[in-house]
């Protein structure tokens, strides 16, 4: 089984969502006959603000206001509380509490380099070089100053131990798993990252060396008697929600480019690695790159101004970086008003530890260099942004050797994204015990701070069909079918989702095939806020407007997460209700409920599902900052409705290894009360073998599996009442079989007859994954849960439900005038322009879709919904 590190904490983190649309413009749509309508679709990006339900928080009033063109404007002025929301996560959670499972971030950097041995080798050869290397008995090994240098493309990085052997000692090649020796620089630094980035222990001393030298471990360069690994990490709530500083990405990934950058700047006639790694740490790169950095050496600064607070060690006297550590949290984001404070809100701090131990090493540089300024073991420390902060609170450096070492990218910080993106909710104005966020003044930052994405992000819905002449039944037209949908999301029509090589499991390589097909999903699909009306169907002993049933027939819903729609089919069996808050009767509406079809999934709809299980959809393509994305996943939670194998995975033949080495999982018993941390021998938690067991009835809008998505809707306007969006994410670690993988064979194969692929010599094997160093035995291509979300989302207002009402009452007058007999007439009358979803959405003359006036906290038809985070356990 997987380590019980992997994936061992419960974890229900709930916040409360806000949601603006703002940059707001009418748009001809491509959904309707009416070509001429320029308003036939509305174009806009939303910002979302979440507040976490970890304390006790109250909500200002907000200062925007929308304007008669739609725009949003802030004024100033007195605020008043909106809302209180109390604590809603279970009493043994806060947003500091650490969940620790695969780093995906870490296999999008695997995946670019090949695998782990590959990355390693990265950092001190250029790629053409690596590719020598199986050419290593013709090409000479490259000198000390050839590494890294892409003009230098004829020689070798270094010789495999069979290529060695066969030569001789004569030949003074470098023997490639020499480099893993855990007293060498490269093992030494990747160790000391991942102990700052949260990774797990992998060794202690007195283990067997990487090197397979056949010597044990005894430290690394910085007197660490243990071997961290990144592969697997652990992170607060906070951070994985919304965002972390990565100390490994900041130094290696800069390093694996690092040739590339020098060569571009001589291109251009600058022959400086100083100011290479410059353009290269502040972004300037990104567009001449496969990873996109961004300004790391900015990120850094903000980092520091939050979290040099936690530092501590004498940077003068410090003996090991060990000696030099951040440790604790950055102020949480409702104690600040600076807008970058708040993004950094409540972040862990101690990957911090790398840029302030660059205190000491350039002080000590510094102090040589006085005493001998022709030093050659010594270049004096230049951070990537000009400033001299290397003298007093660290920096991300451009340039620097000490005792002979490279600084360059020492000290840099990498921004990873979060689950849900970055908070910029926690600008406030009062002060006190209890926190106060301004959904204004947050509001405002995001759309100032994210102005220059909006082009990009822009998403596109079609909510105004053709007018209908006299006699001409609204209800039918064809179009009405795409009512709500969207035409663009993210700016685009399409999206590439995974790369098609016609195998049934993603591969490292696949992008770079010849007879590779990306697939693309077209954009299609309704946000759940408005759908096709039936009209009137109810009969007259009835005070709904109908029978509560919709179309017959799927409905695809986009889901954001995976950039393709999602079939829903009614769920015939529940009729929920929703009521009249204005009503003194307590007047309720009978309502419709979809739910995921049963087979959305599965391997026949859309192109790309099932791979390699059934319940699956692809979309690692769009995940990373890399261009080969990494293997992730979406599902519904707890895998329902895909193959029973999944939940356990226990089959190893795609790694040419016995059966067994699986995943478990565990759920809560009771999903509605807090079920403590988790442990095996808890009776609290269940080790999940059948999903029908997910199967309860809950009270809430009769709920009858609370780990299912919903939609409820009123038929007869399509009006979208409210929803709940729930769906699992999954990664994996990449694979890397020899055999179809070259590169794969670098990681020399190992004495063991148990192990995965095997070699061409009898009796060894190769690596279980594409984590070939650290964790050689750890099997890829087992799909791992991360976590999964339930987006509860109100999308109508009261106001919307008392027009129902209103509607309703009319009927039921006429119903009192005319009597049964012409209800037939009735209906046909009534259809014609009925659907309240047509009047709210074609907002031309009304202007209801966004209306004018103040914005209270969210958009009227944005919503307000608690998000919730699970992460169920697995050993």
């Amino acid at each position: 089984m997987y380590s019980s590190n992997l994936y061992n904490e419960h974890c229900l983190a709930k916040n409360r969502k806000h949601t603006v649309k703002y940059a707001v413009e009418f748009k001809a749509s491509g959904l309707t006959r009416d070509v001429g309508n320029n308003k036939a679709s509305i174009e806009y990006n939303e910002a979302n603000l979440y507040i976490p339900l970890d304390i006790n928080v109250d909500v200002k009033k907000t200062n925007m206001t929308r304007g008669s063109d739609l725009k949003l404007n802030w004024f100033d002025g007195e605020r008043q509380n909106v809302a209180s929301y109390e604590k809603k996560m279970p009493n043994h959670l806060s947003m500091n509490n650490k969940i620790t499972n695969i780093s995906p971030i870490y296999q999008s950097i695997i995946g670019e380099a090949n695998d782990e041995f590959s990355l390693i080798l990265s950092m001190i050869c250029t790629p053409t070089q690596i590719d020598n290397i199986f050419a290593a008995d013709t090409k000479p090994q490259c000198t000390g100053a050839e590494l890294n240098d892409m003009e230098k493309a004829d020689c070798s990085c270094c010789m495999l131990r069979e290529m060695f052997d066969q030569m001789g000692e004569s030949t003074n090649a470098t023997v490639c798993e020499t480099l893993l020796d855990e007293s060498s620089q490269v093992i030494s630094d990747l160790s000391l990252l991942a102990y700052y980035d949260g990774g797990i222990q992998v060794k202690q001393a007195g283990d067997e060396k990487y090197s397979t030298s056949g010597e044990n471990f005894v430290e690394t360069l910085y007197n660490q008697t243990l071997i961290y690994s990144p592969v697997i990490q652990s992170h607060t709530v906070n951070d994985l929600l919304f965002g972390y500083p990565s100390a490994y990405v900041g130094k290696i990934v800069p390093m694996m480019y690092f040739g590339h950058a020098v060569k571009i700047m001589k291109d251009n006639g600058i022959n400086s690695r100083t100011q290479a790694a410059k353009e290269l740490l502040t972004g300037n790169m990104d567009d001449f790159l496969p990873f996109k950095l961004g300004d790391i050496s900015l990120y850094t600064k903000k980092v520091g101004s939050v979290c040099l607070n936690t530092c501590s060690g004498a940077t003068d006297v410090a003996a090991s970086p060990l000696d030099l550590m951040c440790d604790g949290f950055a102020p949480e984001r409702y104690e600040s008003n600076r807008i970058d404070d708040v993004l950094l809100g409540g972040i862990d701090c101690k990957p911090y530890s790398a840029t302030y131990a660059t205190i000491k090493m350039c002080k000590d540089i510094d102090a040589t260099m006085e005493m001998d300024p022709f030093d050659n073991e010594s270049e004096k420390c230049i951070c990537a942004d000009g400033s001299d902060d290397y003298k007093t609170s660290g920096c991300c450096l451009a340039a620097g050797k000490y005792k002979g070492l490279d600084l360059t990218s020492s000290g840099c910080l990498f921004p990873v994204d979060g689950i849900l993106g970055p908070n910029y909710a926690g600008r406030y104005t009062a002060t006190g015990v209890k926190p106060t966020v301004d959904l204004g003044e947050s509001t405002e930052a995001l759309v100032s701070r994210e102005s220059e994405k909006q082009s990009s992000s822009k998403m596109t819905q079609f909510v105004c069909p053709s007018k209908t002449g006299p006699g001409d039944d609204t209800l039918f037209l064809p179009e009405l079918k795409a009512f709500g949908h969207y035409e663009r999301f993210d700016g685009k029509q399409k999206h590439t989702t995974y790369q098609y090589t016609g195998t049934p499991r993603m591969r490292q390589t696949d992008s770079t095939l010849d007879d590779v097909e990306p697939f693309s999903s077209k954009v299609r699909g309704t946000s759940a806020q408005y759908f096709r009306p039936t009209g009137l169907t109810g009969y007259f002993n009835e005070i709904s407007l109908t029978y509560g049933h919709t179309h017959k027939g799927v409905v695809p819903v986009y889901m954001k997460e995976m950039k393709a729609p999602m079939n829903f089919t009614e769920d015939w069996g529940v009729r929920p209700i929703v009521c009249d808050p204005y009503s003194k009767s307590n007047h309720c509406h009978e309502l419709a409920r979809l739910r995921p079809a049963k087979d959305a999934l599965q391997d026949n709809f859309p192109a790309g599902t099932g791979l390699p299980y059934t319940g699956l959809q692809p979309i690692g393509i769009m995940q990373g900052p890399t261009t080969k994305g990494l293997p992730t996943y979406f599902h519904n939670p707890y895998f329902m409705n895909g193959d029973t194998e999944l939940l356990s995975q226990q089959n190893n033949s795609h790694v040419d290894s016995s059966d067994g080495n699986g995943i478990k999982l565990y759920r809560p018993n009771n999903f509605d009360e807090d079920p403590g941390l988790f442990s095996v021998e808890s009776s609290n938690y269940a080790h999940l073998t059948d999903t029908s067991t997910l199967f309860q009835i809950n009270d809430e809008f009769l709920d009858q599996n609370p780990y299912e998505s919903y939609i409820d809707l009123e038929p007869a306007t399509g009006l979208g009442i409210r929803a709940r969006f729930r769906h699992g994410i999954s990664h994996s670690l990449w694979e890397c079989d020899p055999v179809s993988n070259e590169k794969c064979k670098l990681s020399k194969a190992r004495n063991k007859s148990n192990g995965c692929y095997s070699s061409s010599n009898q009796g060894s094997t190769y690596p279980c994954s594409a984590a070939n160093v650290f964790s050689p035995d750890v099997v890829g291509g087992k799909i791992i849960p991360a976590f999964w979300v339930d987006d509860k989302q109100q999308k109508a207002t009261a106001l919307d439900i008392a027009t129902l009402s209103v509607i309703t009452g009319k009927y039921r007058e006429v119903q009192h005038s005319y009597g049964f007999m012409v209800n037939i007439a009735i209906l046909l009358t009534w259809t014609l322009g009925l659907p309240l979803a047509l009047q709210l959405a074609c907002f031309a003359p009304e202007k209801q879709f966004l209306k004018q006036g103040p914005v209270d906290g969210a958009d009227r038809n944005s919503g307000k919904a608690t998000s919730s985070v699970s992460s169920s356990a697995d050993s």
